[in-house]
């Protein structure tokens, strides 16, 4: 279902919205100049945020970014569980609660 405004009037079609230009396709190219300038600006956001300072570091260094993984059996380093321990939401990797994830599998003392 396309939702299409013209002179005002918002419609909804099956069709794509009529248009006096064709519609082209972006190229590779395109898509990952628009990529690199997204996280350009998330990188320089989060280095003004007070909030993020502290996950930016990490993030940069290891590359990892919170995707929704949330157990050990995901992860691949004690590096990128301990990321995840730290920044990411809903992280169920610390049985014992003693702040050192994945000890049986990645981050055995």
């Amino acid at each position: 279902m396309n939702k299409c405004v013209t002179n005002g009037a918002v419609s909804y079609q099956q069709t794509p919205c009529p248009s006096k230009q064709p519609r082209r396709d972006p190229t590779l190219e395109e898509l990952n100049a628009a990529e690199k300038r997204r996280r350009a600006e998330a990188a320089s956001a989060a280095v003004g945020g007070a909030r993020e300072v502290t996950a930016a570091p990490a993030a940069v260094s290891g590359g990892f970014g919170c995707d929704g993984r949330q157990y050990c059996s995901q992860m691949r380093s004690c590096a990128e569980a301990k990321y995840f321990l730290a920044n990411c939401p809903g992280a169920k990797m610390d049985g014992d609660r003693n702040g050192i994830p994945c000890e049986k599998q990645w981050c055995a003392r």
